[in-house]
């Protein structure tokens, strides 16, 4: 039975239950799942109602989903999306804004808002959103729980609402790092291995920041305070600025790959029911077909050659360790425009994983005046059993 929804976290309107299809790994576990999965007999709504009012019922449930009901977990409900998941801030003009249940007069993160504020506020063991530019990692950070994305292509996208195909991930959230890998078993179809790494690579152009350019020394501390205890650990140790040349490359990369693919998949549907969307999304929606398919191809072209310089920087065996976010949650209901300026500056926290395809954990490990920030590692292609493994390490410690 779905839980009383005291953080305003799942799909309003729609009961969802589905009962696990045998005895297994994740048996007695409950989660719920993003509103960009499909589960048979429910419409996908892409948290959006028209897109919802006119859409047929899938007539199959995502294989990802249909893996954690083959090991037992049961499945409680759908979770609000950001509208066409286009945000990393999680107020849906449309549902409302979730509850981030460690900060509640601040923002939970988007556009997985809703599966994070779930598992956040004790509604399920797990839930499962989808990560494009940072929408598992920015709500994991936010609400102080584990996120993870993984390396892409590593789980099929099969029976999800797509957004940006050459970026798009299933990830999943947990309260604990112990079910945060359980479930990465199930998932990638792996046994998670015993962690060994030979170097850790500190991001020292990725500070916590109260707003661009300026650091947060209260954060600043304890961040600092965490890498120092890598220190005890028998590894090699460097820092690096990771954002060569330099992140607006980066996430010019992503924005122009990422609009050019969301106009392809949705721009008919989208620019006809344009007016259907909150004011915020419909004024990014409304620039999507500016990209011409020649800027895009230019801007493939470049996303292979950052690739190759990330891949000198990281290989397997080598974890890059970063704050997850610039910082703690915004307050809600900010202005547009500083909504939108800061969300460049959480974006070269997401960008590598995204434009190299990557895997990367975020750990809840410090806080300010009670709002948690995660701690990141990101892994060499491939690396997810190791990540969870490092979470499994540092979480307990």
């Amino acid at each position: 039975m779905k839980p009383a929804d005291t953080c305003n976290a799942f799909v309003p309107g729609e009961m969802i239950t589905v009962n696990p299809n045998m005895e297994g790994k994740l048996s007695s576990l409950t989660f719920a799942v993003k509103e960009l999965f499909d589960v048979r007999g429910f419409v996908t709504g892409a948290g959006n109602p028209l897109w919802k009012n006119t859409h047929p019922v899938a007539q199959t449930t995502a294989p990802s989903v249909e893996m954690l009901l083959n090991e037992g977990a049961t499945l409680i409900g759908k979770t609000i999306s950001d509208e066409m998941a286009f945000s990393l801030d999680g107020e849906n003009a449309q549902y409302g804004t979730p509850l981030n249940s460690k900060c509640p007069n601040r923002i939970p993160g988007g556009s997985s808002s809703g599966s994070a504020s779930a598992v956040a506020g004790g509604l399920v063991d797990f839930a499962l959103g989808t990560d494009t530019a940072g929408s598992v990692r920015i709500p994991a950070s936010y609400c102080g729980i584990y996120g993870f994305r993984p390396t892409h292509g590593a789980i099929s996208l099969q029976g999800i609402h797509p957004m940006a195909h050459s970026f798009d991930t299933v990830g999943w959230f947990a309260r604990t790092p112990d079910v945060l890998a359980k479930v990465g078993g199930v998932l990638l179809g792996i046994e998670i291995p015993e962690f060994k790494i030979d170097k850790f690579v500190i991001a020292r152009d990725l500070p916590c920041t109260k707003e661009p350019g300026t650091e947060d020394t209260g954060i600043a501390s304890k961040y600092n305070a965490f890498v120092r205890t890598l220190s005890s650990l028998p590894v090699e140790i460097i820092e690096t600025e990771l954002g060569k040349p330099d992140f607006s490359t980066w996430i010019e990369v992503l924005r122009n790959i990422q609009w050019w693919e969301l106009n392809q998949a949705h721009g008919k549907w989208i620019f006809q029911n344009i007016d259907s969307f909150g004011e915020e999304i419909r004024g990014r929606l409304e620039k999507i077909s500016s990209v011409s398919r020649d800027d895009m191809e230019a801007k493939r072209l470049v996303r292979k050659w950052l690739i190759s310089q990330i891949e000198n920087i990281i290989s397997p065996g080598t974890i890059i360790v970063f704050p997850t976010a610039p910082g703690i949650a915004p307050l809600k209901g900010r202005p547009i425009d500083e909504a939108r300026a800061s969300r460049v500056n959480t974006m070269r926290h997401t960008c590598i994983a995204t434009v190299a395809g990557l895997p990367q954990v975020s750990i809840p490990l410090i806080e300010k005046d009670g709002c948690p920030i995660g701690i990141s590692l990101l892994g060499a292609r491939g690396q997810d059993g190791q990540l969870l493994a490092a979470a499994q390490i540092f979480g307990k410690s």
